[in-house]
């Protein structure tokens, strides 16, 4: 690949710059996830009382909901900034814009991997085994990452030429996790917020990452085809949206 060289530098840079000024750096990736998930798991086990009603252990199915989630929001947030942040560069030579979005996206992977070590650990203390299909994973983590660049593209064009986009885009985000079977199963929900939490990607997901890591849910068909469906579609999208308005948004960096 022509460019992989400079990608592989954006993203160690964007993990480097991330973590520069903290004391533990890259650590956070790991405890992150670990302390958000204590939390909640504390505040939620009276009410599944440490297990589900379909008898997983709440522990890791919580924090692998939390891990993907935070993967997303965060990955998102960055591809679709990454750009704008990156105008200095832009102005003085000629690189490609849209590889700022997809490094972002990689960092963002690359963090979701690392993550995975703390929730191998909590699904060992909680006595539920890492299933056979983990290789699986990969597949997940590269199918989000072209979900996150691809909207993040998108974004990224509305973030140079409208402000208010990225307050927008963090109180949708807010609905999309209550929307995510994150901290409850989704058999607890009423038939008609069931069919709503269903036809959100992110549910799509975080069941098949789930499945994948520890046997922890049971993805159907549609599931893998839901995810297949708008990873290609929000990447398709995002260099669509970004090749039409780009020429007219590259003056106001």
């Amino acid at each position: 690949m022509k460019y992989a060289q400079l990608i592989r530098l954006l993203v160690n840079r964007e993990l480097t710059l991330r973590y520069k000024r903290s004391v533990i750096g890259i650590g956070w990736t790991l405890l992150n996830p670990v302390l958000t998930s204590a939390v909640l798991w504390y505040v939620f086990s009276f009410v599944f009382a440490s297990r589900l009603p379909s008898g997983q252990q709440f522990a890791p199915y919580l924090m692998a909901g939390i891990l993907l989630n935070t993967f997303f929001n965060q990955g998102l947030m960055q591809s679709a900034d990454s750009i704008a942040s990156n105008g200095g560069v832009l102005t003085k030579i000629y690189v490609p814009p849209q590889i700022f979005a997809i490094s972002s996206a990689l960092a963002g992977l690359t963090n979701f991997f690392i993550g995975m070590f703390p929730l191998a650990i909590v699904c060992f203390i909680s006595g539920q085994s890492l299933a056979w299909s983990l290789p699986l994973v990969l597949l997940v983590g590269i199918a989000l990452a072209l979900l996150t660049a691809g909207l993040g593209l998108a974004l990224s064009i509305m973030f140079i030429r409208f402000d208010d986009t990225r307050n927008i885009v963090n109180v949708m985000l807010m609905i999309l996790m209550y929307l995510t079977p994150i901290f409850y199963p989704i058999s607890i929900m009423s038939e008609k917020m069931q069919r709503i939490i269903h036809w959100n990607p992110l549910t799509s997901y975080l069941e098949i990452f789930r499945w994948a890591f520890s046997n922890n849910a049971n993805p159907t068909l549609f599931n893998w085809l839901y995810m297949s469906f708008w990873s290609i579609f929000a990447l398709l999208l995002g260099t669509f949206v970004f090749r039409k308005y780009w020429p007219r948004t590259v003056a106001m960096l």
